[in-house]
């Protein structure tokens, strides 16, 4: 199969932004999508021909810029572990990936019972988060959906509530503060080079990992749920004219780098079913040496 005809979906949702913590041309040239929207989106394996086809279909390059993103966790893997992902963007700041709702039929529970408390904190009891698969594990249903949290206060108090601690006030509005004060270290950091190309309404992402790692992205944002549905006929006719296989699931950067830089923590994942086998997907390039 051609690497850039292999592709697979997912939707997530954007909420509780704030925009005077990002500077305005950083949310440009990253192309973040307006507070409250939901993020349709198909991953796929790309070739260097991939640029020539999507300007000949109209595409014209939106932006081209390279960040780091440092992912950070109990040394357990409590957060990862109960499918909430922690991130500080360069350029952005700091984001809490994780889902909005519980799929039907799923277990709500998180995956410990026990506090986090590791430096004599006010415990609380810890609260249950809804859990879905990350990038589908498991699943049929090619769609999954996770909120993206911004907000400051809102990342503190979501995390602190996940891990059973009650975090001071002074430390409620910075998550950095917060991260060290509940001990967190980072798991992970790279380094990606992004593409951007604008086609209408939908947005192509071309990205370069720093450790060996290509995947495109084609996403589009909408405001209601009821409007993804025709987000992704949109997306899926672009596929069909860049001739994705929908069929096909792709793991994004995070499956790929855990995979090759730390397979311990990716074992406990894929045994958790927050991530599926790298070699399921079909992500040769994240084989490479």
């Amino acid at each position: 199969m051609s690497p850039a005809a292999t592709a697979a979906w997912s939707v997530q949702s954007t909420s509780q932004r704030d925009p005077a913590a990002i500077p305005t041309t950083a949310l440009r040239d990253a192309g973040s999508p307006a507070s409250g929207s939901i993020e349709v989106e198909q991953k796929f394996l790309f070739e260097p021909s991939i640029e020539e086809k999507l300007v000949a279909l109209g595409a014209t390059l939106a932006g081209n810029v390279s960040f780091r993103d440092q992912y950070f966790d109990t040394p357990d893997c409590r957060l990862t572990l109960a499918d909430h992902w922690l991130r500080e963007r360069e350029g952005i700041g700091w984001e809490l990936k994780c889902p909005p709702q519980p799929p039907e039929g799923a277990d709500i529970s998180s995956p410990t019972t026990e506090s986090w408390n590791p430096r004599g904190l006010t415990q609380v009891p810890p609260r249950s988060f809804p859990l879905q698969p990350l990038e589908g594990a498991g699943r049929q249903d090619p769609a999954t959906q996770y909120q993206e949290v911004t907000c400051p206060r809102d990342i503190v108090a979501r995390v602190g509530g996940l891990l059973g601690v009650d975090l001071a006030m002074s430390l409620r509005d910075d998550v950095a503060r917060a991260v060290e004060e509940l001990g967190l270290e980072e798991f992970a950091s790279f380094v990606t080079r992004r593409r951007k190309y604008r086609m209408g309404e939908l947005s192509v992402d071309l990205d370069e990992a720093d450790f060996g790692y290509a995947v495109g992205e084609v996403e589009a944002v909408v405001r209601r749920q009821e409007d993804v549905p025709e987000a992704l006929e949109r997306i899926q006719e672009l596929g069909r004219q860049l001739g994705f296989d929908e069929k096909t699931r792709i793991p994004g950067k995070m499956s790929v780098y855990l995979h090759k830089f730390r397979p311990v923590h990716y074992e406990r994942l894929v045994r958790a079913g927050r991530l599926r086998k790298v070699r399921d997907a079909g992500a040769t390039q994240g084989e490479k040496d």
